[in-house]
């Protein structure tokens, strides 16, 4: 064989026209097929072949059409295979042997072949900027974190017995056979049992590898819930007052290897959270919010207010977006190590990676200091759910300066100045991830934007209807759920009435309906609703007020 047949580049023979395509793009077409269609395209030729039998796209592939209870085979391939009920047995056990060839190499599929064999061991934040406390009393809590910036507590969970039963070993003698949902790939629910996760766990090398991420556990494995209890800072929630089948997922078991995490994101309805953990090594990064990390897009849906977050890996963020930034634009930071406790505020957007296996439970509640914002995150419209993620860059130019003008907290800059920055702010969002351009960004965030509940209800629709505007799917709750919680909160907790009715009044609207009830009171001689009668209820499509002067 001569040199120049073994340097020779397959990639325009085997590719054809397809070749332009960067291999990003052409792995990514790939997983929008059909198992049968890349096992077909794998005999196209060579390049194909290499493409169609990457480990990434067979997992995507399986994790896409599976549903219900998962076992893996040692490779995403097989496993795929195993689970399509419509091939014939013979082909699920052939195994012929892989091929290879020169003349081949790609750069985007190294990168992802090294983060799916990197180790983490020594990948942690040294000198995290996350405070520690032990022994935090209340008031203490409330007057310096609750809802204001994260904290990292340690000595809450030293009486649990969690902390000692909960590991791989002891969960896996007592409730090997048991099911968990593992975390969600997909549309569909997957779950794994415990000692076939256990298994997958020791062998695979995938890049985001699948964790146990199930809100049910309680219900699947009741005497876990004996093994741990709310810490005494975070026992008000107001959700408790909805009957289980009513309220809302709020807790969750959460066990992964090493690689794996939650990419960014921010917690369901603005809600905050406590994350404690009980064995291995997490590393945390956060951002305030209406600060988006950088490589991480927000779409919110005009009609029902959905958002969709678009988002890195946790590992693949961490690889190649994390050294990009400046030190002034890097995150809050730290590494958890068991026993300890991290506290999460409502709206800070926080990315987790798993520097080994780890296991850890953890729960959203609403509380005084949060329910404002919740409320506002329920409130029908779109442009409030962007401005309370992403801050400015939700706007756009003409509706960014005049809100910026209408607002108290304006810079010294003159309009001329103000209208030019914003420009070149707005602007270079649609650039490459440069450090510069990461820095322009982050000072459009700091540029006045405030996470108080004043400023944000400036955005709401004045003419929002909770009746007759489109639901979002992303909602914690429903609407009539919503009401009812709201109604409920209303009878039982009488000293806290006037919050409640301002979270009405930016959730419901409840002032116009007051207003509404009110006038039809006086033109039919009938006295103002009481303060029992106030919020408007109903289960229907129309705002319902109890009057008890018409029965």
């Amino acid at each position: 064989m001569d040199d120049s047949s073994v340097h020779r580049d397959r990639r325009p023979e085997a590719l054809g026209d397809l070749g332009v395509l960067p291999d990003e793009t052409l792995c990514s077409i790939l997983e929008s097929l059909s198992p049968r269609d890349v096992a077909r395209l794998a005999c196209v030729s060579s390049v194909m072949y290499v493409l169609c039998n990457e480990e990434p796209l067979w997992m995507s592939l399986c994790l896409k059409g599976a549903s219900g209870l998962l076992q893996y085979q040692g490779c995403w391939k097989k496993t795929t295979l195993l689970h399509n009920e419509n091939l014939p047995d013979k082909y699920k056990e052939y195994q012929p042997r892989p091929l290879y060839f020169d003349g081949f190499n790609s750069l985007f599929l190294y990168r992802r072949l090294y983060r799916c064999h990197t180790t983490l061991e020594s990948f942690h934040a040294d000198d995290g900027n996350v405070e520690r406390r032990k022994d935090l009393s209340l008031k203490d809590f409330y007057d310096q974190y609750d809802a204001k910036k994260p904290v990292m507590l340690t000595g809450l969970a030293e009486t649990w017995p969690a902390r000692h039963k909960w590991t791989t070993d002891q969960l896996l003698q007592n409730y090997g056979d048991v099911a968990f949902k593992i975390s969600q790939r997909s549309s569909r629910k997957v779950s794994m049992k415990f000692k076939d996760y256990v298994s997958y766990m020791e062998v695979q090398h995938d890049e985001d590898p699948l964790y146990i991420f199930d809100e049910k556990f309680g219900e699947v494995a009741p005497s876990l819930l004996k093994d741990y209890s709310v810490p005494h800072l975070f026992q008000e929630d107001f959700f408790d007052i909805l009957d289980a089948e009513q309220r809302p997922s709020y807790r969750w078991l959460i066990i992964g290897p090493q690689r794996s995490g939650a990419s960014w994101h921010v917690d369901p309805a603005l809600t905050s959270a406590w994350n404690t953990l009980l064995s291995g090594r997490k590393r945390w990064a956060l951002y305030p919010p209406g600060k988006v990390p950088l490589g991480v897009t927000v779409h919110v849906n005009e009609e029902d207010g959905d958002v969709n977050i678009e988002t890195p890996s946790s590992l693949q963020w961490w690889l190649d977006y994390y050294p990009l930034l400046p030190d002034e634009d890097k995150p809050i930071e730290c590494t958890q190590l068991p026993g300890e406790t991290i506290y999460v505020p409502s709206g800070w957007w926080h990315c987790v990676l798993n520097l080994e296996t780890t296991i850890a439970v953890t729960q959203n509640y609403v509380n005084s200091n949060n329910f404002e914002f919740v409320c506002l995150d329920m409130a029908p419209g779109y442009r409030h759910k962007g401005v309370c993620r992403v801050g400015w860059l939700a706007l756009d130019e003409e509706t960014y300066e005049n809100v910026r003008q209408s607002t108290a907290c304006y810079s010294d800059l003159s309009r001329k100045e103000k209208r030019a920055k914003t420009i070149k702010d707005v602007d270079n969002l649609n650039s490459e991830s440069t450090v510069n351009g990461a820095s322009r960004n982050y000072g459009l965030w700091k540029d006045g934007f405030s996470y108080d509940i004043e400023f944000l209800s400036i955005f709401l629709d004045r003419d929002r209807d909770h009746y007759l505007s489109p639901w979002s799917v992303g909602n914690s709750i429903g609407q009539r759920e919503l009401r009812e919680w709201l109604s409920k909160l209303w009878i039982q907790k009488p000293q806290m009435r006037e919050l409640i009715w301002k979270g009405a009044c930016i959730a419901l609207n409840a002032d116009k309906w007051l207003e509404c009830a009110s006038k039809i009171c006086a033109i039919h001689n009938l006295p103002l609703p009481s303060d029992d009668e106030r919020l408007p209820v109903g289960s229907g499509s129309n705002p319902v007020s109890f009057h008890s002067s018409i029965y």
